[in-house]
């Protein structure tokens, strides 16, 4: 299948009339996960927004932030990929640095993903999505004292299936998404490969001539083995791999006019200095994040099944910013930061139908991660602008 979608505003279009005009039917109940075992979505006695990845495409949601607008009591900040804000019932989480714990926690197919720099991630080829409001940390752990996202990835399967979709829009907008996914051995083994790329000009233009700002940058991989030996085990491996490359943040001053302007318009160009390219980097992102996950299901009897998630993943990311917001180069700002996991979740659960279900486990958790925020500023730049402040003035 190919779909071409030509334009932001006819594919906008299209995504709300397919909103309005869906039916909810019995038949259709999403089947959620977050209480570690399979529910119908009806019967979760917590307060949880769920979505499938059919409903997703078809109302046109391709990154996180969109996500938040047809989520109620959820906003997504996304200053660049790498600095995201999750705010959850009015509370925020966005703090990035390494020995924090996050609030709301993310997670991907079991595996927590929450530190600030590597939870932002592309949300293609999805089985389906779920938030759940409110403190959740019995289900998800301390980091959600706020809530928890999530994200279920589609698996392999084992009849043959492909889809291609690619789309256009203004600004140099590009994007091509697809999949494919059949059986390796009949019955036993099956596969899936994901990818999507997407790219689009920047929308803040770049009055001193280059790169426009806040432009999209993004390619992402997924790879995945369904192993299924027996009628009651399976094995899911999955690896992904995201790649952000996206043009630098666009910050302007309100005190100095950009480059051929002659009053400040906070709307209008942005001019900025980066130094003589600071710390041998351009203004923006570079940002790769990349996982392995196991999952595993063996069910021991009708009523107890076994479930063990083991999962790697690590992120690297350096961002420069030049925060005055003008052509002076007085100011630059920039973040290099690095994280590593390893987690290890085995659960055992009861379930035979009857009025009590139950389940038990034990996690392990272990993380590295480091930070450097370097900063230069010019004293001779700093000194006037800044005299009337250290002398009492206003």
């Amino acid at each position: 299948m190919f779909k071409l979608a030509l334009s932001s505003a006819s594919a906008i279009a299209i995504a709300a009339t397919g909103a309005l005009a869906q039916d909810v039917e019995v038949d259709d109940v999403i089947i959620v996960s977050t209480q570690k075992r399979d529910q119908s979505v009806l019967d979760v006695p917590i307060n949880i927004t769920a979505y499938s990845g059919d409903f997703l495409d078809d109302i046109g949601v391709e990154q996180f932030d969109e996500l938040a607008d047809f989520v109620p009591g959820l906003e997504i900040q996304e200053q660049s990929p790498n600095n995201p804000g999750f705010v959850i019932r009015g509370i925020t989480s966005d703090s990035g640095e390494a020995n924090i714990e996050p609030r709301v926690s993310v997670y991907q197919d079991g595996v927590s993903i929450s530190r600030s720099r590597g939870s932002y991630v592309e949300l293609f080829d999805m089985e389906r999505i779920e938030v759940a409001k409110g403190p959740q940390s019995t289900l998800f752990g301390r980091g959600a004292l706020i809530g928890a996202i999530n994200l279920i990835q589609a698996k392999p399967e084992f009849e043959f299936s492909a889809e291609l979709t690619a789309a256009i829009g203004n600004l140099g907008y590009d994007k091509v998404e697809g999949f494919v996914t059949g059986p390796i051995i009949e019955d036993v083994l099956a596969g899936r490969i994901a990818a999507i790329h997407k790219t689009r000009d920047g929308y803040v233009e770049n009055a001193d001539g280059g790169t426009d700002f806040n432009s999209v940058e993004v390619q992402a991989y997924r790879g995945s083995l369904r192993f299924t030996p027996t009628e009651t085990f399976t094995a899911d491996l999955i690896a992904n791999y995201q790649r952000d490359t996206p043009a630098g943040t666009a910050f302007i001053s309100g005190s100095f006019p950009a480059t051929g302007a002659s009053e400040v318009d906070v709307f209008g160009p942005a001019s900025l200095n980066t130094f003589g390219n600071f710390a041998d980097r351009d203004l923006g992102l570079e940002r790769e994040v990349y996982g392995v996950s196991l999952l595993a299901d063996w069910e021991l009897s009708p009523a107890f099944t076994l479930s063990s998630i083991t999962a790697w993943r690590e992120f690297n990311s350096f961002e420069s910013f030049d925060p005055d917001g003008s052509s002076l180069p007085w100011t630059v700002f920039g973040e290099d930061a690095t994280g590593e996991q390893f987690s290890q979740e085995l659960r055992l659960r009861y379930d035979d139908g009857g009025m009590v279900s139950w389940f038990v486990g034990a996690s392990y958790f272990d993380e590295e991660g480091q930070q450097s925020a370097p900063l230069f500023f010019d004293e001779q730049i700093s000194q006037p602008l800044v005299a009337g402040l250290i002398a009492g003035g206003v």
